[in-house]
């Protein structure tokens, strides 16, 4: 073999072998605050924006909070959301943005034209996350509006990497997000408006919805919480129902009252803060 070919080789696989931790590098190296990274994964480069607490500390590991925005959305929009938590609650806040023109979640296999491996991705960023010490195995948690909570119920059924999810403003699709045999038990708490398109469940010829009293009922039942829930009123308009099983997890029903797909600001803000509370209890068992 001749010396270019040899040469040539060589270069090709440091390439090859230092993929994964050029991938990685800018969650390597995060600063205080917003921080905007690139992972390439499925040959597709795919967008973050990464908001750590002032306090950031590249010496500890971080509670992280995965959030998805809706169809049609960018990762800006979830992120202004719920960046500020970063700084309140001390974690790291990560919105993600799905693969663009199309920006949907892939929350079940045949929906949209094309599959992308949103699992798969999410799963690599917290690996990456995991592998580098930023982040604590044990407090992962995700939340998403519409195709983005869509999206939660997928990972709640498919993945074990999550402490608690809370999927927000959308349905559950029958015959795709059931828990089954490879389901790990896992808090799931629903937030939506009783004016929500997607309430009182839905179909069309690719996907029919669970109802939102059915889609509690089956991870309820699956968790193996009792039927009665504790039931608290918050202001006039918001209504948490709460069933636990013996072994502390829970599922959560949080109804907004007159509330349609996208929920009155201050109403929106007060369900945030109840889904925040509900997430960080939570640890990965």
């Amino acid at each position: 073999m001749c010396r270019l070919s040899v040469v040539y080789l060589m270069l090709a696989a440091k390439v090859i072998f230092s993929l994964p931790q050029s991938y990685a590098a800018d969650l390597a190296s995060l600063s205080p605050g917003k921080n905007e990274v690139q992972i390439q994964y499925d040959g597709l480069s795919r967008r973050l924006i990464v908001t750590t607490p002032k306090t950031f500390d590249r010496q500890g590991v971080y509670p992280i909070l995965f959030c998805f925005h809706g169809a049609g959305g960018k990762a800006e929009g979830q992120s202004n959301r719920w960046s500020p938590q970063a700084d309140k609650q001390g974690l790291i806040v990560i919105s993600a943005e799905a693969v663009q023109p199309l920006a949907k979640w892939n929350f079940v296999d045949n929906f949209h034209e094309v599959n992308h491996d949103d699992v798969g991705f999410t799963s690599k960023v917290v690996e990456i996350l995991i592998r580098q010490k930023i982040a604590d195995p044990k407090a992962i948690y995700a939340t998403g509006h519409s195709s983005g909570g869509l999206f939660c119920y997928r990972l709640a059924k498919e993945s074990s990497l999550f402490a608690a999810l809370s999927p927000m403003s959308c349905g559950m699709v029958k015959d795709g997000h059931e828990p089954d045999g490879n389901t790990k038990p896992v808090p799931v708490m629903q937030v939506i408006g009783d004016q929500d398109k997607s309430f009182n469940g839905s179909s069309n010829p690719k996907v029919t919805m669970y109802s939102a009293t059915e889609r509690i009922d089956v991870w309820r039942t699956f968790n193996q919480c009792g039927p009665d829930p504790v039931v608290e009123k918050v202001g006039d308009e918001i209504t948490v129902y709460t069933y636990t099983n013996l072994d502390g997890i829970e599922v959560v029903y949080c109804k907004v009252k007159d509330q349609e797909h996208h929920i009155r600001r201050d109403l929106r803000d007060r369900a945030d803060s109840i889904a925040m509370d509900f997430l960080l209890k939570h640890t990965r068992r």
